[in-house]
């Protein structure tokens, strides 16, 4: 049985600079907004965004952009994995760090 994805975006959505990324997934530089004769290189004109991240300006001139949906991304790359910190730090497994009011030690 295939899955269903909660929400269904098509890829090739546009999205302009300062504007939330509606899904997770790659990004593809398209153009300015305004008229620019600045093109990024192969390497910076895609970005991973997870939903809800603002897209960022044009990464060689930083002028706002207009960025493409080109491909659905559910799980975290590596580099953006921090399970291991959020496990260590943040959950409580060092007995220095302090646990949030109201919830309980097991």
């Amino acid at each position: 049985m295939e899955q269903r994805k909660m929400i269904d975006i098509p890829l090739g959505t546009e999205v302009r600079t300062a504007i939330r990324a509606p899904i997770d997934g790659d990004y593809e530089f398209v153009k300015h907004i305004a008229t620019s004769k600045c093109k990024p290189a192969a390497k910076e004109s895609k970005v991973y965004k997870f939903r809800g991240e603002l897209m960022p300006r044009c990464p060689k001139c930083k002028q706002r952009a207009v960025w493409k949906l080109v491909d659905y991304k559910f799980e975290i790359p590596p580099d953006r994995n921090k399970t291991a910190y959020i496990l260590k730090v943040v959950r409580g497994d060092r007995p220095d760090v302090l646990y949030p009011s109201g919830t309980k030690r097991k």
